[in-house]
């Protein structure tokens, strides 16, 4: 299991709009590393938003896992959103571009 940091142990950040998972200390877990997957979604489709960092790209790791087909749009963040997309191809190989 993995263990998350207390709210007290992480320092407080600003960061401009658009800001970049990337750029956040401590980097989000989004990874869903121990999630066990169902196919709950097989053969459906998902459009995903924000999905380049943060709750949209765990969103999208996790309809992915479950068998879905997943789009992901996002603002500006082309360095966010492609590690997104890697991680997707990671774990749900059969995905495309």
């Amino acid at each position: 299991m993995i263990e998350r940091p207390k709210s007290e142990d992480i320092p407080g950040q600003q960061q401009p709009y658009p800001a970049k998972q990337s750029a956040m200390t401590p980097a989000p877990q989004s990874s869903l590393e121990h999630y066990r997957p169902a196919a709950k979604l097989e053969g459906k489709v998902a459009l995903v938003t924000g999905a380049d960092s943060g709750i949209g790209r765990a969103v999208a790791l996790a309809f992915a896992l479950e068998g879905a087909s997943v789009a992901v749009l996002y603002n500006q963040n082309d360095d966010d959103a492609n590690e997104t997309k890697r991680m997707l191809r990671a774990n749900a190989p059969t995905l495309s571009s």
